[in-house]
Formats: structure tokens, sequence, C-alpha cells
């Protein structure tokens, strides 16, 4: 395969991949329904507007509705989608926060393993976590959405392999730059970029000329234009040189190795397109959401206009012709003027609170005239309003629930536990697919950064549990209720409590992780109080389990003051200790009953 056939065939042609004005479209589609970010354009008069992505969107009622009235409609709306796709999107930062992921970077030599961890803190961002944890939460989360065929690219900048090792870090291109690629039983043999670099003129000005990057298994092509007016050339006299065999134009042309054996790309997005029979990506709520977020803006954008043009009564009046001096119909006597009084409207309006119709109070009563006879309000009908809303707040309700297949997401409610596990199981039907994505670009960027710092034999690995454990403190508890009132098995009890001890302790680890140990050593795990008193008093268990039981706590209180770093000694180690003390206390209490039987013994 030669990547510079390829990629001169591409330019020549000015070809791209069959799916890419698919793709590309989908991405400016999503864009504005999630972030509807106002695009700056000039009108005839020059002067500067802001145009929304989101009001191309809006279809036109032809019968009813003229253009300058479908103009006004869009100047009138406030789009609404950004807010309910963010509403989307925030349950999947859950699967990102998860702490019962399973992340894995293991070698022999813990220096390797030392130096991988401070390679990948330095990978993105500015912050001592991970980077690549970083990244992914910052960049990987939203372009799953906003854009699921862009491509992310892991690279280095160069850097002297007799002194130090090259410092990974990840670059994105969108679908829009992404031209052409070829992907073979689901395996990417190429990829080819157009992008935009600035150079300055001869004049002094600046300029952006394309240049085009291919990606193969081991190395990565760039051909570069060479602008005839550029004033700097960059151009050595080494670099090789491409024509363009019809425009005759230059590039410059580099060949990088990065010795990958595979292409350092992968693509964003993880559900597959039907249309284009799984060959491109959908963002994760396109099916169930994107019709009904098309159907919300319609009913928002006419309610925001039912309520800016009728939330006031509208006059109904007897009108009369207008008695100003010289209006004919609204025109002067010339038939080119305006009249003042009427302002050309031929007709005597009563138009502002100022502006009182007076009517001569009558000598007689049975002369009184009905006001309302003359000038009434007709007052907008409430129904129709209240309609359209509560058709708005439902289509809201519906979108959350197409997209999750679950009622959590729009109440917290249920009639038993059961039921709210149930329904969790269909939101963690959802939640799981991004989970498994993360997680195969969390290994790929890592997988690359140990191969380009040339180490072997590296364990790495990166796993979400098909159970996410995302329920609420509330349901949990309602859950620990019925398992007692059901008599469930101790080990279902135990486990609950321990999710509980998740969601206690989210934001202090080190505790949660004493309190892991101790429930180990707890003698009597999974029992409730009243399993427990009964089998003390039923004599079911040794006198060890009873006096660990009736002093666990102050067990613990002197093991952590006598011994430093108890809760990082091993389990065996800390299984003795523990015992040390119950035999102390044992030996106490027997001593204690020798004591007092003497002393009776005595008193006999």
């Amino acid at each position: 395969m030669d990547l510079k056939e390829i990629i001169e065939s591409t330019i020549i042609n000015n070809s791209t991949h069959r799916h890419y004005e698919h793709v590309t479209k989908l991405s400016q589609k999503y864009r504005a329904f999630i972030t509807n970010e106002p695009i700056t354009t000039k009108d005839r008069d020059g002067k500067s507007k802001e145009e929304y992505p989101l009001n191309q969107y809006l279809r036109q009622f032809v019968r009813r509705e003229d253009d300058d009235l479908f103009e006004q409609r869009k100047n009138l709306t406030k789009h609404y989608t950004p807010s309910i796709c963010a509403q989307i999107m925030k349950p999947f930062n859950k699967v990102i926060r998860s702490n019962r992921v399973v992340k894995l970077i293991d070698h022999k030599d813990a220096n390797v393993v030392n130096d991988l961890e401070e390679t990948l803190v330095k990978f993105y961002g500015e912050s001592d976590n991970n980077g690549v944890d970083q990244f992914l939460s910052e960049r990987f989360l939203p372009l799953t959405f906003t854009d699921p065929n862009a491509w992310l690219w892991i690279t280095f900048n160069p850097f002297d392999g007799k002194k130090e090792k090259p410092q990974t870090f990840p670059i994105e291109y969108s679908s829009e730059a992404v031209v052409n690629y070829e992907i073979k039983n689901d395996k990417t043999n190429w990829v080819i970029v157009k992008l935009l670099y600035e150079f300055q003129k001869k004049d002094n000005s600046n300029d952006k000329a394309e240049r085009f990057l291919i990606f193969g298994d081991m190395d990565t092509i760039e051909y570069k234009l060479i602008p005839e007016d550029i004033k700097e050339p960059f151009v050595k006299a080494n670099d090789v040189i491409w024509v363009h065999p019809n425009t005759k134009r230059k590039y410059a042309v580099y060949t990088y190795n990065h010795k990958s054996n595979r292409v350092p790309l992968m693509r964003v997005g993880y559900r597959k397109d039907i249309f284009t029979k799984s060959e491109t990506f959908v963002n994760p709520f396109h099916y169930e959401a994107m019709p009904l977020l098309e159907q919300f803006i319609k009913v928002s954008s006419e309610l925001q206009l039912s309520i800016t043009l009728h939330a006031f009564p509208k006059q109904v009046s007897y009108v009369s012709v207008c008695e100003a001096k010289g209006c004919n119909g609204g025109k002067l006597s010339d038939g080119i003027a305006e009249c003042l009084a009427c302002k050309g409207t031929g007709k005597k309006v009563h138009t502002t609170s100022a502006d009182i119709q007076e009517i001569p109070m009558p000598k007689r009563p049975e002369d009184m005239v009905d006001v309302s006879g003359i000038s009434t309000y007709v007052p907008f009908p409430g129904g129709v309003m209240e309609f359209l809303d509560r058709y708005a707040d439902k289509l809201e309700d519906k979108i959350m629930r197409k997209v999750f297949n679950s009622e959590s997401i729009v109440q917290v409610q249920f009639n038993s536990a059961t039921e709210a596990t149930f329904d969790m199981d269909s939101v963690y039907d959802t939640l799981h697919p991004f989970g498994d994505k993360f997680s195969e670009v969390w290994m790929f960027f890592v997988k690359l950064t140990v191969l380009y710092r040339n180490y072997k034999d590296v364990i790495i690995w990166h796993k979400f549990p098909s159970d996410l454990k995302l329920k609420s403190l509330k349901q949990l508890l309602e859950e620990l209720k019925t398992a007692n009132d059901s008599g469930a098995s101790s080990y279902i009890r135990e486990s609950i409590n321990n999710d509980i001890a998740d969601i206690i302790y989210a934001d202090d680890q080190s505790e949660r992780a004493k309190l892991a140990i101790k429930n180990k050593h707890f003698p009597f795990s999974g029992k409730t109080d009243f399993e427990i008193q009964n089998i003390i008093m039923n004599n079911l268990t040794t006198q060890y389990k009873q006096i660990l039981y009736a002093n666990f706590d102050s067990i613990f209180d002197d093991l952590e003051n006598e011994n430093q770093g108890f809760y990082d000694m091993t389990y065996v180690k800390q299984k003795d200790l523990i015992k040390a003390k119950v035999d102390l206390i044992i030996t106490e209490i027997n001593s204690s009953k020798v004591k007092t039987l003497d002393l009776d013994l005595k008193i006999a």
C-alpha cells in the first residue's frame, strides 16, 4: 500500500469518503441542538447580527405564515434544547466518576509503572490527576454527543532519544477535517486529514493554506502547500517537492516514522449509524431523542410566540374615518404626503392611555350608551396557552424516558425497591456501551504511550462493571429495608450496606477503605441487631466472637493509636493484632470472675 499515491490521488481529485457529507451534516445538527452557539453575520447595511443555528430547523407554516412573520417568530424564539441535552448528558458523567472501575497499569519493575503514571499525568491538562482521565472527561464525553465521527490522534513532540523518552498527548480531528479513510473488517488501514495553516504574505497580511496528512501503520506523511506569495519560505534545500499535475501548485512532502504498527487514530463514536450500514456513528441519543427534539423546538417556538403576541387582550373597537382637515384615506390633498393625525391609516383610532375617548354625559338616563358596544377587549383563550405549556413539558419528559427507557430519570418515587431496581437496569443498558467505549479509548491511549516509551510486558486494563451502582441513597435504603423485612440472606444485606457506604464516603476514599477493612473483621457481617442478639442469647457462637462484637469499636480505636499504618498491614497481621486484643479482654474478664468467686467463698 503506497500512502503517497493515495494522498496524491485525494488531493488531485479533491475526493472524500462516501459518507463525508452525511457525517459533517450530522455534526452540525448535533452542535446546533446541544450548544446553539450563535454565529455572527452582517446584514445588508453592514450591521453585525447573531444568527442561531437552531433557527434553520424551524419550519414555516406556509398557509398562515408569510416570510416576515416567520422571521419574526425566529427572532422571538429562545431555544431550550441545549438545557434538555445537558440533562441527557449528565448521567453519562456518573459512569466516568464511578469508583468501581477496574484500572490497572502493572509491570514487574515498579520504576516503569511510576514513569508511566508520571507521563499520563502530563498527557493532558495541568492538574495532578491522570491526564488521560481528564481528557476523556473534558473532551471525549462532549465529542461523543457533538461529533461521534471525529478522530483522536496520539502523538508526541520531537525528542532526543539519547536523553529522554517521548511525552504523548492527544489531538482531535473533526469529522469535517477527516476527508478520507479506509476501513476493512473494522480495521483502519489509513486516514487522510485536511487542515489549514497560517502564513504571512509578502504584503505582511496573513492568509491560510492547506496541508494534508495521511496516517498509516508505520508512517505519517504530510503534504504542505507552498504559497506563491509567502513572505518567508519554509522549504529547505533537501525537502521533497510534489507538483500538482493540474494546478501546478507545489507541496512540500515530509515523512514521519511513528512505528506504531497500527494507525494511531481512533474514532470517538460507539453507536453505529443504521443509515450508513454501520460504517459511521451517531450520538447516543440520536434515534430516541432527535425526532422529539425537533418537535420540541416547534412547540416551544409556538408557545413563546403565543405568550409574546397574546399575553395581553386584544382590543376590538368601532373605528371612525379620520376627520383631520385635508385627510383623504390617510393621504393629504396632494395624494403623496401622509396625514399626521392618523399616520396614513385614514382611521380614527384610540391608541394610548393618554388618548382618552370622551363621551358626553347625556341629560336623560335612557340615553346612556353601553360603551362595551363601542369598544371591547377579547382575551386570548387561556386553554390554548395551557395546552402548549403542558405539551412542551410532556415532550421534555418523554425525551428523557426514551433515551434511558426509564422512569427514574424523571421521578424518584417507586412502588417498591424491586421496581426501582428494574428501572435502573434500563439506565445501565444505555450507559454501559458508553463505559465500554471509554475503557477502549483509555487503553488505546495508554498502550500507545507504553509503545512510544519503549516498554515491554506492561499489563494494561480498564473495565467498568456491568452494574454501575448508580442508585440513589434513598433507593438503597428502601432496598435494605425490604431485604430486612423479607428475611433476605445476610450476604445480600451486606452488599447493599457496602453500596450505601460507597455513596456516603464517595469523597473520602481513605475512610471508605478503613470501613471496608473493619467489615472484613466484623464477626457478624450482614446480620441485623436482632439476629446478632438471638445468636448470642442462645450461645450459637464462640466467646471470641461475642467479645469482639461487644468491644469492636474500642478495639479498633486502640489498634489505630498503637500501630501506625494499621490499615496498610496485611489481613493476616491485622487479624493477629485483633486476636491479641480480644484474648487480653477475655483474660481480664476471666480474672475478674475468679476474684469475684474467691470473694463470695470468703463471705460464705
